[in-house]
């Protein structure tokens, strides 16, 4: 075995890919969880759960663990603007939390912190964002992944903790939770409305403009980032270099599913970032990382994914 790692948000799901990813490696895995958006389903039978709220960890849940990866979370952009404070808690609050607990009983584990491309803002054309781009915040999720970050630097100088960050960009595929009513993902609602005869939903005018990652090639640079030592104390977009309008994506969604109710447009929502393109140069050239799923072949495995599924929901 490789060693043993604890991901946070583990069920879910970014975090269910890298388990399954991590396990296929060689490492052992204890997967820690509350299941507010993970499900039991999501995870083989070799890696161990811990149904816990990572605001509640505790050194038992850590104290073996070579690299602990945060993948937990509330993942909504526009849930954020709605409900600030659930978000700073469990985003900010749970960061600190996880490093508080490593600071105190595990303090030589390396840390991999899940932020996002969306800290960077909104990048207007012709300009692909690196990882130098400026902070931009647009929401109060954006501002509290930019907080992880910065408590990712203070604990390294103040405490020799050791990090990895990584920024993935619109992630999507399989266990996406459709569920979650366009709260957390909204390409799985889609899949999921068109299915069912069901406009999609765009709000402004549907020519934002995004970059999508496939999320098992999202996932290897985890793998990557925790076997390269040089990946240390540095921060990694995970993007794809390709821009795809929504009213593009939704095109490429109803041709999949056959769906003929089109599309709904609404007023815009607040805080929604107009254009983001980045690089994975630095990936690319640190962690042997790059992209390596076209969006129209991603989109049909999560099509695929999503019909299978499409029904009641089981833990």
């Amino acid at each position: 075995m490789k060693g043993h790692v604890v991901v946070t948000g583990g069920a879910g799901f970014i975090g269910s890919h890298v388990v399954h990813q991590l396990l296929a490696e060689g490492y052992t895995v204890k997967v820690v969880d509350d299941l507010s958006a993970g499900r039991k389903t999501n995870l083989p039978n070799d890696a161990e759960l811990v149904v816990k709220d990572v605001r509640h960890l505790s050194q038992e849940d850590v104290d073996d663990a070579e690299i602990v990866i945060h993948c937990a979370a509330q993942v909504s952009t526009f849930r954020s603007v709605d409900y600030p404070e659930e978000d700073f808690a469990r985003n900010a609050e749970g960061t600190f939390r996880v490093l508080e607990i490593l600071r105190k009983h595990n303090p030589k584990a390396l840390f991999i912190y899940t932020s996002s491309r969306s800290v960077h803002g909104d990048i207007p054309a012709p300009h692909v964002a690196d990882e130098n781009w400026p902070y931009n915040p647009s929401t109060f999720y954006n501002v509290h992944k930019i907080y992880g970050e910065m408590l990712c630097r203070i604990y390294s100088q103040l405490y020799g903790i050791r990090y990895v960050i990584l920024r993935p960009s619109n992630v999507y595929g399989p266990r996406q939770p459709y569920w979650a009513g366009g709260w957390y993902n909204f390409i799985a609602y889609w899949f999921q409305l068109a299915i069912q005869g069901k406009p999609i939903p765009i709000y402004g005018t549907g020519e934002q403009v995004r970059d999508y990652t496939y999320v098992e090639d999202t996932a290897k640079a985890y793998v990557l980032a925790a076997e390269r030592p040089e990946a240390e104390g540095e921060a990694f977009l995970l993007p794809t270099g390709v821009g795809t309008s929504l009213n593009q994506l939704s095109r490429m969604i109803l041709e999949i599913t056959g769906g003929r109710a089109g599309v709904e447009y609404h007023p815009p929502r607040r805080g929604d970032i107009q254009r983001f393109v980045g690089s994975y140069r630095k990936a690319s050239e640190i962690l042997g990382w790059r992209p390596e799923t076209p969006l129209a072949e991603g989109l049909r495995r999560e099509y695929e994914w999503v019909r299978r599924n499409l029904g009641p929901q089981k833990t």
